[in-house]
């Protein structure tokens, strides 16, 4: 049996589809402690989406994802990408949901599975974005069928998952080149130097892939392992993370 909480925004009307965003807890994490930790929902309220927040199962005692394909070398055999295909399946059959516009996001581990939607449920999935977390070292197998807008958020100093990666993970800048290949975007990409509200951030995007989608990322300096609330122009994180998406739909540029 898998869970996962559902937020509906203020006003929802069930005659009306909404876009779904899923929002992945980190390891040892819960889904209910997440959608708080994130205050993503007041997000939801003024944006009007669903929110759904699912449930990892147990490995070791602890909540995680299994960001892979099955293989040997996985860290668990849970069917993550299952349960999730049914999870979608379920909020279609529930609520009135717009099937080609939803995103994943997570955190940490969770943003790991988030990627994973990306390159092994890409016919469900229109964006993604991956805070504090990394590309597992699984690029070989990653098959998007349609081009797919990607954002990483991933500080500088973060000491539970590298910023530069290592012999097992792919880090953030190299990430970001990564989905910029492989939705051929331009090579080089704009650098622009931001002052929030809390750190300085390099924002690095790659533009003109197909279908006009972009690879992006914040680099946050002298950030640490966390969910990022620092704010922009009045604009605070998860907002820069719903425009993100809105931008997009499964097939590209809206």
């Amino acid at each position: 049996m898998r869970s996962a909480q559902v937020y509906t925004p203020e006003g929802f009307d069930s005659t009306f589809a909404l876009p779904v965003v899923l929002n992945f807890h980190g390891y040892g994490g819960m889904a209910l402690d997440h959608m708080t930790y994130t205050d993503m929902a007041s997000t939801a309220d003024e944006k009007s989406f669903l929110l759904v927040c699912p449930q990892g199962s147990l490995l070791d005692g602890d909540p995680h994802w299994n960001n892979a394909l099955p293989g040997p070398d996985n860290k668990s055999d849970a069917d993550d990408l299952g349960y999730l295909t049914k999870l979608i399946q379920a909020l279609d059959d529930q609520y009135l949901i717009d099937r080609e516009r939803i995103y994943a996001c997570g955190f940490s581990n969770g943003g790991m599975m988030a990627y994973a939607l990306a390159c092994y449920l890409n016919n469900e999935i229109a964006a993604v974005a991956c805070i504090s977390g990394c590309l597992g070292d699984t690029s070989s197998t990653c098959a998007p069928v349609h081009p797919t807008a990607t954002l990483n958020i991933h500080g500088t100093q973060d000491d539970v998952i590298s910023y530069q990666g290592n012999s097992e993970i792919i880090g953030a800048q190299e990430a970001t080149a990564f989905w910029a290949d492989r939705n051929n975007t331009l090579t080089n990409p704009s650098v622009t130097t931001i002052q929030s509200n809390s750190y300085a951030l390099e924002h690095i995007r790659y533009e003109e892939g197909d279908s006009n989608v972009v690879a992006e990322h914040y680099k946050v300096i002298g950030g640490d392992h966390r969910w990022f609330n620092f704010s922009v122009n009045g604009k605070n994180a998860n907002l820069l993370l719903w425009e993100f998406f809105d931008q997009f739909d499964i097939y590209g540029s809206r």
